[in-house]
């Protein structure tokens, strides 16, 4: 299967009929656009799926380090061995961009561990497109065609804000992951087509809980155009980053950043931009083109904005006016 990945071509491939169905399901909920295969030209990636009994053996005594979904990088900076109990990625870091994830047959993984593990493989293979995964909603303020950022880990309050500023009417493409790229100028790509939102987050932005709705993790996936009446963005210029931080205090601060505090930060939220040598140079160029060319902040959320959506959407158009000239 070919995939049309902001702008880029990503070939699938798999060795049977459940790998090829699951990956079909899990994609139909991305911004993935399913394409004719195109023989006459070559993907800019290729992912190889292998369902067997037994994974393949990893060279032994190779430094590693602790990665997401409980698993370990075990590398020579020539070849990368993502290790987990039940599947392994492996890559390289020439230019040949094909990534391979083996999963044991025995026991195939739940739809949302298996997303976990193709999302390890597609993470690498992406890269080496030039497509580079940061861990960002992004939401564009009415009559504006730039996009404010709103970056930081899980439970910073990301989808909360986004949320509230959706249901206020500001137009949105992600609530937790965005797709970067860099061409004659840099633009943000919307991942998922869904939001994953908490019972606390659909009360504060007004919306109902949902039963049976995909529960993980104690989130509910939402289809958001059902709920705030205008379909997602897939793709737009970024203009201003905001990095939150919940501090459980009643009133809200914003923080200007330098662009060197930006860059440390988005540092932090990127560690595959220091470790992976194949495509470390052209991430870490991307990322310090993005911190050199918008506006940031800190965001210290207080309970006042992350209980109202009013406030909120005043909070964020003064990041605007800060950070946009049409404001």
């Amino acid at each position: 299967m070919s995939y049309l990945v902001a702008g880029r071509t990503i070939l699938i491939e798999t060795s049977d009929d459940w790998a090829h169905r699951t990956v079909s399901e899990v994609f139909a909920d991305w911004f993935f656009d399913l394409i004719p295969p195109d023989t006459s030209q070559h993907p800019n990636a290729t992912i190889r799926i292998h369902c067997q009994a037994d994974l393949p053996a990893v060279p032994s005594n190779l430094p590693g380090f602790a990665i997401t979904t409980g698993g370990t990088c075990l590398t020579d900076e020539k070849s990368y061995y993502l290790v987990f109990t039940d599947a392994l990625v492996v890559f390289g870091t020439g230019t040949e961009a094909k990534v391979d994830l083996w999963l044991t047959q025995a026991n195939k993984p739940s739809s949302s561990r298996f997303v976990q593990l193709l999302s390890q493989a597609l993470s690498p293979a992406i890269r080496r497109s030039g497509i580079f995964e940061i861990h960002s909603a992004a939401v564009i303020p009415p009559q504006s065609n730039s996009a404010i950022m709103i970056a930081g880990t899980s439970g910073s309050g990301k989808s909360t804000l986004t949320t509230q500023l959706a249901s206020s009417g500001w137009d949105y493409l992600s609530d937790d992951i965005l797709l970067l790229t860099a061409g004659e100028e840099l633009q943000l790509h919307g991942f998922r087509r869904f939001f994953a939102l908490t019972n606390e987050t659909l009360g504060a932005a007004g919306l109902t809980a949902l039963k049976n709705s995909g529960v993980t993790n104690s989130k509910q996936r939402i289809i958001p155009q059902d709920h705030f009446g205008r379909t997602p963005i897939e793709r737009a210029k970024p203009g201003a980053i905001v990095f939150p931080t919940i501090t459980g205090q009643g009133v809200s601060q914003i923080k200007a950043l330098t662009s060197a505090e930006t860059m440390s930060r988005l540092l932090r939220l990127c560690p595959w931009a220091s470790y992976d040598k194949g495509t470390s140079v052209e991430h870490l160029h991307v990322l310090g083109c993005l911190a050199n060319s918008l506006n940031g902040f800190d965001l210290l959320a207080g309970t006042d904005i992350l209980n109202d959506s009013h406030l909120t959407a005043q909070m964020f158009f003064k990041i605007a006016s800060k950070a946009f000239s049409a404001y």
